[in-house]
């Protein structure tokens, strides 16, 4: 499997989640707090603009999926094929939406994607707050030191170390998604974090991807 392929399976969790209509109860609100009110979850400055769909089921076309992860189609494609071949993807026989195996794809999360696709923090950029800086790690653990992690990005809210996010394009898909960016957060926090930290995040992303 390929980093694209992981960030297509939690882009479609993030729909199946959206679909069922989740709490995000990953993160506590605060309502004294201004980073809780809605529209201000951004780690970025220019808003993303979206593209409208005339339905849900539309979501998960590959022009859709192509827009919201900066992937092409043929890249949509075979990374479907793959998850497909290694059973992580299947379609559900009465809507024929892709869907995905979650409880595999979090057994991934927490055991092999810090040795498939190793990270360590880089020097200072701006960027996306990612890690323990994200709006769903940042309230439950802090992380040692003052400096903080981030995807490089030109309209980065933040300055930080940069970290090699999963995909290339994963800057570009989390700003049309709040849950993706969220689910994605806390796999670097796994990929990055100690026993603890990594122990905490798993919980919370657990809980995000409805398995809890």
């Amino acid at each position: 499997m390929k980093s694209q392929d992981i960030l297509l399976l939690f882009k479609m969790v993030s729909l199946h989640a959206q679909e069922e209509n989740l709490s995000w109860q990953m993160i506590p609100a605060n309502p004294d707090d201004p980073a809780d009110e809605p529209g201000n979850w951004e780690g970025w400055s220019d808003p993303a603009a979206s593209t409208p769909l005339s339905s849900w089921s539309d979501s998960y076309s590959l022009r859709a999926l192509s827009a919201a992860l900066g992937l092409s189609k043929s890249e949509i494609s075979n990374a479907m094929a793959r998850c497909r071949g290694s059973g992580l993807l299947t379609y559900d026989y009465d809507t024929g939406l892709p869907k995905v195996n979650r409880r595999e794809l979090l057994k991934i999360a927490e055991h092999a994607l810090k040795y498939f696709f190793p990270v360590k923090p880089g020097p200072m950029v701006r960027g996306i707050p990612t890690g323990f800086a994200a709006p769903a790690l940042s309230k439950s653990i802090k992380s040692s030191g003052n400096l903080i992690l981030v995807w490089p990005d030109a309209v980065g809210s933040e300055r930080g170390q940069a970290v090699e996010p999963l995909y290339k394009t994963v800057p570009h898909a989390v700003k049309h998604d709040r849950v993706l960016y969220h689910y994605l957060a806390l796999v670097d926090a796994i990929r990055l974090g100690g026993p603890r930290e990594s122990g905490v995040a798993l919980n919370i992303l657990k809980t995000g991807m409805g398995l809890g």
